[in-house]
């Protein structure tokens, strides 16, 4: 079939929509992926995928003006529109799904699942390039890190869902105590923009062998590294749903933010919220998304610490 997958934007809806492409990822199948540069390196990933679009948003949605310029002028076996875009009631199909978003407290991946009519919920698989995994296997060993490895994401893009890096930092050390020694290294992960806060983190952890690779390998290579690691711990991120997918036990820490639309889905997922609920936090008089004041403040350490025990 001749396909027209129209992806999502961000890294996090991009990697639980592979619930879609991990079915329709077939050698019958050719797909075309329009998506953005943040998500491309998971849809490219697919072995049916053979021609990805990248868009650059623009003003009054006249980048979807591009995207058709830029398809093919033929009649599309299947279109899956994850994006309720325009562009999708523009060209011409023979089948289309398009999403819409149904409810505000069922899981995406249901959703998308339940949109492609499928019964049993599939699995959050992306390929893996031996090439990724030998740079990494390099690295581990150019830099002799030592197992079992712990893997911390301790930023996001939006700073009212970060939990403390001084309770990270604190989270890290109990984990690390000698009568614990649950683990022997920690590599800390991010994008380039958030480096500096790994270097803080970095320097407040001096007497442990902490690596910052924040900015470093590409989304894949992170992969590769985190199906090396005994157990993940990050904010709802991109890179939660990232570790979720691995062979990594993962932890994510929810408060301004929906758990039950966006929790790490997979048997080795897990999540820990603070006291207040998503409406305590956000659906209040005078909130601000704005605002750079975290909202996670209340997620206590030892009940992450907790937590973590409970999982590994």
């Amino acid at each position: 079939m001749k396909i027209l997958f129209i992806g999502n934007t961000r890294l996090g809806d991009a990697i639980l929509s592979t619930s879609i492409l991990n079915y329709l990822d077939n050698k019958n199948n050719k797909i075309t992926v329009i998506c953005s540069s943040l998500s491309k390196e998971i849809y490219s990933s697919f072995t049916a995928v053979e021609k990805l679009i990248v868009l650059k948003k623009k003003k009054r949605s006249l980048h979807w003006l591009d995207a058709y310029l830029y398809l093919e002028k033929a009649r599309w076996d299947l279109v899956v529109d994850l994006r309720n875009s325009v562009l999708s009631r523009l060209i011409r199909k023979k089948k289309i799904f398009r999403y819409k978003q149904r409810s505000i407290s069922r899981h995406k991946v249901e959703e998308y699942c339940d949109l492609m009519n499928l019964d049993l919920m599939k699995s959050l698989e992306i390929p893996t390039k031996e090439v990724y995994k030998r740079n990494i296997e390099k690295i581990i060993k150019n830099y002799k890190i030592n197992f079992p490895i712990l893997a911390i994401a301790p930023s996001t893009n939006w700073q009212r869902k970060n939990w403390p890096l001084e309770n990270f930092s604190d989270l890290i050390k109990r984990l690390f105590k000698k009568e614990e020694k649950c683990f022997a290294s920690i590599v800390l992960l991010g994008n380039k923009g958030e480096k500096k806060d790994c270097e803080r983190l970095k320097k407040s952890l001096s007497c442990f062998d902490v690596y910052n690779f924040a900015g470093t390998f590409s989304i894949l290579e992170i992969l590769a590294l985190l199906n090396k690691c005994k157990l993940y711990i990050g904010n709802d991120s991109g890179l939660t749903h990232l570790a979720a997918t691995s062979k990594s036990k993962t932890l994510a820490l929810f408060g301004p933010s929906r758990n039950d639309i966006y929790r790490p889905w997979g048997e080795n997922s897990h999540f820990i919220r603070t006291p207040e609920t998503y409406s305590q936090l956000v659906e209040v008089k005078d909130y601000s998304r704005f605002d750079k004041t975290s909202l996670m403040k209340n997620l206590k350490v030892k009940d992450v610490f907790k937590k973590c025990f409970e999982i590994i």
